[in-house]
């Protein structure tokens, strides 16, 4: 698969399927990485990939990808 290909799924599920999530999060004050990893940990959310546990990075990423 092409890079573009990648990051445009990349994009895709940073902006529908994880942006809802992490936005309740930062709005019940939940706002550093860590902790939203955690709480994406805790409600069982799958990672991109579907496997292994969320970890601040991985939430930067998303953060990133999403539109501003």
């Amino acid at each position: 698969m092409g890079r573009a290909v990648i990051a445009g799924r990349a994009r895709q599920q940073a902006a529908g399927g994880f942006a809802p999530t992490i936005e309740e999060l930062q709005a019940a004050g939940v706002t550093s990485l860590r902790a939203i990893a955690e709480a994406l940990n805790e409600r069982g959310i799958p990672t991109a990939r579907g496997v292994g546990e969320w970890k601040a990075g991985q939430v930067r990423r998303v953060l990133a990808r999403l539109p501003a």
